[in-house]
């Protein structure tokens, strides 16, 4: 499932659905959803993808993108709209929590923030939101660590640790957890499915961001403190992952800071 702590979320609106057994078409639709099946058993189609969600599953639909769904029994489930910047997402995803429960009252609680509308309900609403998506990635991670070999575990502490500095690399990964860089990216490509140089990019992109975010610092002062030896790297990598190049997003931290003055 994705990792959305990694983006910038705008909430559109959060409500409960409810149908009978049936067949019916979803057109495409502007903004990204994220359902929680309370009840029910479906089949979605789109094209030559199929995808199956059952009871307490989690699906994301990106946006502008229709679908065929076909319930299977009466459906119950709870959905949040939303708005995913600078995201060029094409595929639905379906993610089996091990704690559904967390996210059911997750669910709930944003749900009826939109349907009563207290003060301040856009911000908790973010918040619930952001919750929700710590706990995907938090199960996300366990999941994947039940059956990650010892190495593995080895190979993310020290990244996890390690990343700012211009000196971690995949080789020096390898070193630390004494084996070879081969192992290492088969063990990366088996359990995780990339490669240890996109995680280890991914650390350091994710830190990038939220330094951007502040407005305090330079492009060059980030891809420094982010670990990126190379200030062009970064920038390069930056657009090609968000979509837009940093100075766009410094831009933006920048006009929102002054606005505030």
């Amino acid at each position: 499932m994705i990792d959305f702590t990694k983006y910038n979320i705008k909430i559109d609106s959060a409500f409960s659905l409810s149908w009978s057994k049936n067949t019916a078409y979803a057109r495409a639709r502007k903004f990204d959803a994220l359902s929680f099946r309370v009840k029910g058993d479906a089949d979605y189609k789109h094209g030559e993808q199929a995808y199956h969600a059952r009871s307490a599953d989690i699906v994301f639909v990106p946006a502008h993108y229709d679908y065929t769904i076909t319930a299977n029994k009466n459906e119950e489930v709870y959905v949040i709209h939303f708005y995913i910047e600078g995201s060029s997402f094409d595929t639905m995803q379906v993610f089996s929590p091990t704690n559904p429960d967390v996210f059911y009252r997750l669910f709930v609680e944003i749900s009826e923030t939109w349907r009563t509308k207290p003060i301040g309900y856009a911000a908790k609403m973010l918040s619930l939101f952001y919750k929700i998506a710590e706990q995907i990635a938090v199960q996300t991670q366990k999941q994947s660590l039940l059956t990650t070999p010892p190495k593995l575990e080895e190979a993310l502490s020290y990244l996890h640790e390690q990343f700012t500095s211009p000196e971690t690399t995949v080789e020096s990964t390898a070193r630390h957890i004494k084996t070879s860089t081969v192992y290492l990216r088969k063990i990366f490509h088996l359990t995780l499915g990339t490669t240890p140089l996109k995680y280890l990019n991914g650390l350091r992109m994710n830190y990038a961001v939220g330094l951007l975010k502040t407005g305090y610092y330079t492009i060059e002062e980030i891809a420094e403190l982010s670990g990126f030896n190379d200030p062009k790297y970064f920038s390069t990598l930056y657009k090609k992952t968000m979509g837009v190049p940093p100075s766009e997003k410094l831009r933006k931290a920048l006009s929102s800071l002054t606005g505030s003055l």
